[in-house]
């Protein structure tokens, strides 16, 4: 990442788009020395936010104000927007600037991203920070949310190291880890360690609490304590979103329901023949693996 130098250089940061993750890692970089960080929203209220709290130098509801002063742009979009902009805006960006993304699925933003800004010379790096929470929008927003967090890059095809190593450094002086990953892999491994768990969860919650008989919803509602709070947190976040994640990564999540239903039938499968003894090695094992998924996880905080 390009820093202050004896030249005095100064590197132009476009954050596009300032809800939860954008406002987040404009919050992150602030006070990071040699950048200048430039927010672009339509929102008139996130604008004056980003400004009065310092997640950012300048803001403007215009791409084509914003854009061409970029020399590394972070696209902090819903999916379809990340698309349009790189279709719509393509020629706003100069040859040789870097232009990554915060998008949950990756094969289809940098098939989008080959065909539009790539032949014209602006490089492109896919990027999906693992952060996140069941809000929305720049009022919840906070400086750590990345800490800790695991970011995915997926370079295009005219992506140097050294045009990696950029986006990375961001990623990095905000206390992340980066890990280089191809957008199929990276597709698959987020259908199963985010995607098919709000879809669960989402489940969970009109199968518990949609009841409409007015009895069994008082007593269920009344039943619901920390278990169903804890299971349950992420059915709150955003339907939209989450429509067109599952639109943009179908394939990769109906896989992975389907690895999810088979180990669903095998735990239903043992509570029906009444092999409780098979239950709990089962339960024992995910107890296991739960565990020592949280002890590594922690430690890396």
């Amino acid at each position: 990442m390009s820093t202050n130098n004896s030249s005095g250089v100064t590197t132009n940061v476009a954050i596009i788009g300032f809800g939860l993750l954008g406002a987040s890692f404009g919050l992150a970089l602030n006070g990071v020395p040699g950048i200048r960080r430039l927010c672009c929203t339509r929102n008139a209220a996130a604008r004056e936010w980003a400004l009065a709290e310092h997640a950012a130098d300048f803001a403007s509801d215009d791409p084509a104000e914003v854009i061409p002063q970029a020399d590394v742009t972070f696209l902090s979009l819903p999916l379809p927007v990340i698309v349009r902009y790189l279709t719509e805006y393509a020629h706003l960006w100069r040859p040789g600037t870097v232009v990554t993304d915060m998008g949950s699925v990756k094969g289809a933003i940098l098939n989008v991203a080959e065909r539009t800004v790539v032949p014209r010379g602006v490089v492109f790096v896919g990027g999906h920070p693992m952060a996140g929470t069941e809000y929305s929008g720049h009022v919840h927003a906070f400086p750590t949310m990345f800490r800790g967090a695991d970011v995915f890059l997926c370079p295009a095809s005219n992506a140097k190291d050294a045009d990696v190593e950029t986006v990375a450094g961001f990623w990095r002086a905000v206390k992340t880890n980066v890990i280089r990953i191809d957008p199929k892999e990276h597709d698959d491994l987020v259908a199963h360690t985010s995607h098919v768990q709000h879809i669960v969860a989402s489940a969970l919650a009109l199968t518990i609490l949609g009841s409409e008989d007015p009895r069994e919803k008082m007593l269920r509602d009344a039943g619901c304590a920390g278990g169903f709070r804890d299971t349950s947190r992420i059915a709150s976040s955003n339907p939209v979103m989450w429509r067109e994640i599952i639109e943009f990564n179908t394939p990769a999540i109906l896989t992975a329901l389907d690895n999810f239903q088979k180990k669903l039938d095998v735990l239903r499968g043992e509570i029906a023949s009444g092999d409780y003894d098979a239950f709990q090695r089962e339960f024992a094992r995910g107890k296991e693996l739960r565990d020592a998924w949280l002890v590594k996880h922690m430690r890396n905080k």
